[in-house]
């Protein structure tokens, strides 16, 4: 069988899932145009048998502590709109993804604690096998129709410690999100430690797979993550550009 024919399965689902995404969209705009804010995210993170535990709280806690800064819960109450919309989802291997928090409108310090609080008392799975990079994009851009509100942007912000190596393809994928006008911004898990799932790639070959291959759509960015101690100022930096929705921003004090 040709390498074509053999892949035809795959192109003809996401064809169906593309189609079905352009349709969602529209539905989702007018039903709930009473609700806006200025940004829709989807936090997708890797919790795939390739991060240890250790990396997996440590990912979570960043989050917990970045939703509690006053610097982040000003910029969310800053905008236009003055509120945010925030899932917060984790993914591993072929079809292997959760909710962990559903759909929540923060617009003020309260419902940011809130936030953070159901995330902290959330135990983080491990989703194997494999790293399916594009089955994460697949499932996180299929929730934003879901949010309830109508978004001045959408951003999807993706964590990853290895390349996309089982289920959808990933440039595919990634090329139907980017048509929507959606953002894909990376957190790129570049520590060096050696994975479960045997991968073999320098931090500067991830760092640069995320740029090349991941990230896209207008004002896309990565933050690497060189350490467990960098986690908390790399994701606290990152969910400050993306929703304060400006250029770099300073270290977390």
């Amino acid at each position: 069988m040709s390498g074509k024919a053999k892949h035809w399965p795959e192109i003809f689902s996401y064809k169906l899932w593309a189609c079905g995404l352009a349709a969602l969209s529209i539905v989702a705009g007018e039903a709930a145009a009473a609700e806006p804010v200025d940004l829709a995210l989807v936090i997708a993170s890797d919790v795939s048998t390739s991060m240890s535990y250790a990396e997996r709280r440590m990912q979570q806690k960043g989050f917990v502590e970045a939703f509690r800064h006053p610097r982040i819960i000003e910029a969310m109450k800053s905008g236009r709109t003055g509120r945010i919309a925030v899932t917060y989802m984790e993914w591993g291997g072929r079809g292997r993804q959760r909710i962990a928090i559903p759909w929540t409108i923060i617009e003020s310090e309260a419902d940011a604690w809130s936030f953070s609080l159901a995330l902290e008392t959330s135990f983080p799975a491990t989703l194997r096998p494999g790293t399916a990079m594009g089955d994460a994009l697949q499932f996180a851009v299929s929730l934003l129709p879901e949010c309830g509100c109508e978004p001045q942007r959408s951003v999807i912000n993706i964590s990853g410690d290895g390349t996309s190596n089982i289920g959808q393809d990933l440039a595919l994928i990634r090329k139907a999100v980017l048509s929507q006008g959606i953002t894909i911004n990376g957190l790129p898990i570049a520590s060096g430690e050696p994975t479960d799932d045997e991968q073999t790639i320098s931090p500067e070959q991830l760092i640069s797979y995320f740029y090349r291959d991941v990230i896209g759509g207008p004002g896309a960015f990565a933050v690497p993550v060189l350490s467990h101690e960098t986690y908390p100022p790399a994701i606290y930096r990152k969910l400050l550009r993306e929703i304060s929705g400006s250029g770099e921003v300073a270290e977390v004090r």
